[in-house]
């Protein structure tokens, strides 16, 4: 694939992000960063936003695995705590891609690191490989929220579903996470008092 025509499309999601975001009025509030490189056979992500969230603010947000807000593609979760620090989350989950749906079990251990952020990985689901972490930068009016991530796609999976994810649904979900860690800005968790 042409170089130039790669970096044209990437430029072209973050326009397209900033967008968004403008109409939205968070632009901001939430500078988004989304990076996808593939690597060893699976993808290395790297993706930042900035949130108007204190720092304890936004390990609260991080963590609440219990939250009501759905989730798209969410049928079914439930948390298991492991240890002090781990929690287990399962969840069946159904994605849908044009004419085809996708329906896989996930589980996935996080390890917490109080108010600094939480390391993942996944035991099961639809990936061979998937681990990552999320760690939070304090900066002047807010919290940076970083992610790091390597995924390797199981064999069976078709490249252009796995390529349509990496592309366009990393991009989405920050989006979706940065405008719910804007409408938190006034929610103040009784344990950051």
């Amino acid at each position: 694939m042409d170089v130039d025509f790669v970096m044209s499309n990437k430029t072209i999601r973050h326009c397209l992000g900033l967008i968004v975001l403008s109409w939205t009025g968070l632009a901001s509030a939430a500078s988004i960063s989304v990076e996808i490189r593939q690597t060893g056979g699976g993808f290395d992500i790297q993706g930042s936003y900035m949130s108007p969230l204190t720092q304890c603010q936004a390990y609260v947000l991080l963590t609440d695995f219990s939250s009501d807000e759905p989730s798209e593609g969410i049928k079914s979760s439930k948390i298991t705590r492991l240890s002090d620090q781990t929690i287990r989350v399962e969840q069946k989950v159904e994605d849908r891609f044009l004419f085809f749906t996708t329906k896989f079990e996930s589980i996935i251990d996080y390890t917490e690191y109080p108010m600094r952020g939480m390391d993942l990985q996944q035991v099961k689901g639809y990936f061979k490989e998937y681990r990552g972490s999320w760690r939070l930068i304090p900066k002047e009016g807010g919290t940076l929220f970083t992610y790091q991530a390597f995924i390797l796609p199981e064999s069976s999976i078709p490249m252009f579903l796995i390529e349509h994810f990496m592309n366009n649904r990393v991009q989405q979900r920050f989006e979706k996470m940065a405008n719910r860690a804007n409408r938190k800005k006034d929610f103040i968790p009784e344990r950051c008092q």
